[in-house]
């Protein structure tokens, strides 16, 4: 089956281009993942609507699972917040460990919703570890993301400790046009016996506004450090000392690029003052001369 797009080139000129279900499949998988946070129910029903083809968009859905882990979504399991990362997909698909909770669950994309929910065994090789470092990020992360989710997850193999840390902090303002969120991932790998541990973080701001035009923000910042990790709670103070020093200077950067954008790039993109220097009122556009021969054309 092909879908037939026709394009206007002027009154008369016009041509027709034919999409092949593979290539609809991709088109509709790309605008899904390209879905602004909080959009994602919207995005999927108007692509629906213009593949007009349930099955299409079944082959489309394979893409749901990279949105919501790339995206850190939110979900509620019994009553309390948690994400869907890759860090904690148990099967690649549907299936996912909340690790504040030790509770596995089957999500579903559309719905927003878990379902199936399962107590499940922590990796206790790490989880003293895991401990310790979610109760040293509650404070900071109370004190500057008060709307956060966040996911800790432990696992020990080769006598190597990994901590992988999942941040997400958003606010959606639909009915004002705007929906912004904050995600970070912090890996945090050292041996058992302590000594030294490599952290690299990820950090991510997006904002989508949309009211009367579409404009995006997407910015990204990769930092990595070594850090003293001798004891699991000064390991974690020294982790999350690591993570607010790095947040607050990445936003503190994005506060200063926006400064300067306002006084370069947004000038620049922004149309010059008129021969008099100053603004037309177009309530009174009557009163001037170039206003009544328009009328009168008219």
């Amino acid at each position: 089956r092909e879908l037939t797009l026709v394009l206007t080139r002027g009154p008369k000129q016009w041509y027709q281009r034919r999409v092949r279900e593979d290539e609809q499949v991709r088109i509709a998988s790309d605008f899904i993942n390209a879905a602004p946070p909080g959009e994602f129910k919207e995005v999927v029903n108007d692509v629906r609507v213009l593949l007009a083809n349930d099955k299409l968009l079944t082959r489309a859905s394979s893409v749901f699972y990279e949105y919501a882990t790339d995206q850190f979504t939110t979900v509620k399991v019994d009553g309390e917040d948690t994400l869907i990362t890759k860090d904690g997909s148990l099967d690649g698909s549907k299936r996912f460990y909340d690790p504040k909770s030790s509770k596995s669950f089957t999500y579903n994309y559309l719905k927003n919703e878990a379902s199936d929910v399962q107590e499940e065994d922590r990796d206790a090789g790490a989880e003293k570890w895991r401990e310790a470092i979610q109760s040293a990020l509650k404070p900071y992360l109370d004190e500057f993301f008060p709307a956060h989710v966040t996911a800790v997850y432990g696992k020990l193999e080769d006598d190597q400790v990994t901590i992988t840390v999942c941040i997400e902090d958003h606010k959606y303002n639909p009915n004002n046009f705007w929906n912004g969120k904050w995600k970070s991932k912090w890996d945090v790998k050292f041996p058992t016996a302590g000594g030294y541990a490599k952290v690299e973080g990820t950090m991510s701001a997006q904002v989508h506004y949309y009211e009367d035009g579409n404009v995006q923000l997407l910015s990204n910042k990769a930092v990595e450090e070594s850090v003293q990790i001798s004891s699991p709670n000064e390991g974690a103070d020294n982790v999350v000392a690591f993570i607010k020093k790095s947040e607050t200077e990445y936003q503190m950067a994005i506060n200063e690029n926006y400064t300067s954008m306002s006084n370069t790039t947004f000038k620049a993109l922004r149309r010059n003052l008129p021969i008099t220097q100053t603004l037309i009122d177009w309530h009174k556009l009557h009163g001037f001369q170039v206003g009544k021969d328009i009328m009168n054309k008219s």
